[in-house]
């Protein structure tokens, strides 16, 4: 777990431009499992504790009154005494644990397996991702809407974003949906008296609510007009999905797709009505493990019509090695 610092702040200096959507009933949602191969892969084990090192901890109480909280990324969430509440409703009372887990670029969401596709197979361009939990010696609590959190993303931009919650479908595998009841708000730091220090200088931040535990996008459809195609991958043999996955990487966009093969032949795509826009610059990104031995392929390409990438070769690689692989991916 990351050590992270914990700021109070005055209600007064709060100075967020926020809107927020009500609900008739708080919506609890437990952390969703990995997108993953099999449940004894070692893929599968990379990125659990991939989720795991990248969740930061803290530890609240009610009574200190309205706090904010920052991330290691620059994320700031604010709330109030009576913020997080019991299953009854109740507020909650002494200390509790707040776990954060956030990303702001593709290759922080692809080490987390978050792709940015909706669960209907259109691409977004993300500003940013949030997961957050709170509990009480393991027991679930719930977000009073009345009294949501409030959520301070740090940008370099004022592109537009919509809300989009994150989800599992049949196949166990993760995409975003669009809300049409809440709304991202950019905000300047001018605007912003508190202004998140650890914003590492940015001039912006997309501000949004949360009134439920769970995973939130702040995405724009990437709407190019270039025409759409589907996307093939084919590792070699003995390569498939239960012990391999293929990303697609993208290379001037903040985005990142995941490649499936549920028949384990060796042919990975995008799935069933998921497509990707011609002449985009890409990086197919491949880990694999097979023996207790980690191999990767990262290939670069172009996206053409029925594009059909064939991967020959993958290289024996440590865990450590492969992470400073991913870490050098631009």
């Amino acid at each position: 777990m990351k050590n992270s610092k914990l700021f109070i702040l005055s209600i007064l200096s709060m100075g967020l431009i926020l809107t927020s959507c009500e609900e008739n009933e708080p919506n609890v949602i437990s952390l969703p499992n990995i997108i993953a191969p099999t449940e004894t892969s070692q893929v599968n084990a990379y990125f659990a504790e991939n989720i795991e090192d990248e969740t930061e901890e803290f530890n609240v109480n009610p009574s200190d009154g309205f706090q904010t909280i920052y991330t290691s990324n620059g994320f700031s969430v604010s709330f109030y005494s009576n913020t997080f509440t019991y299953a009854n409703g109740n507020p909650v009372n002494g200390n509790f644990t707040i776990e954060i887990i956030d990303a702001l670029t593709k290759k922080e969401m692809m080490m987390l397996n978050r792709p940015t596709f909706t669960n209907d197979g259109q691409l977004l361009v993300s500003g940013g991702i949030i997961y957050l939990d709170a509990n009480q010696n393991g027991q679930q609590l719930s977000i009073n809407d009345s009294q949501p959190v409030m959520v301070s993303i740090p940008a370099n931009n004022i592109t537009e974003m919509d809300f989009f919650d994150g989800s599992l479908d049949g196949n166990n595998d993760f995409g975003w949906d669009l809300s049409l009841e809440d709304t991202v708000t950019i905000v300047t730091m001018e605007e912003d008296s508190t202004f998140n220090p650890n914003g590492q200088g940015n001039m912006f931040s997309y501000n949004f609510t949360m009134d439920s535990i769970g995973w939130i996008n702040c995405d724009y459809f990437y709407n190019s007009g270039d025409p759409l195609t589907e996307v093939n991958v084919v590792l070699p043999d003995g390569y498939n999905g239960s012990n391999s996955i293929v990303f697609i990487y993208y290379s001037n966009i903040n985005s990142v797709a995941n490649m499936h093969d549920y028949d384990n032949d060796s042919n990975f795509d995008l799935g069933s009505g998921y497509s990707t826009p011609i002449g985009m610059d890409v990086t197919f990104v491949t880990i694999s493990e097979l023996d207790s031995m980690f191999y990767f392929n990262v290939t670069n390409s172009t996206i053409t019509d029925n594009h059909l990438e064939e991967i020959n070769i993958l290289t024996p690689v440590s865990e450590q090695d492969l992470q400073t692989i991913i870490d050098n991916l631009p």
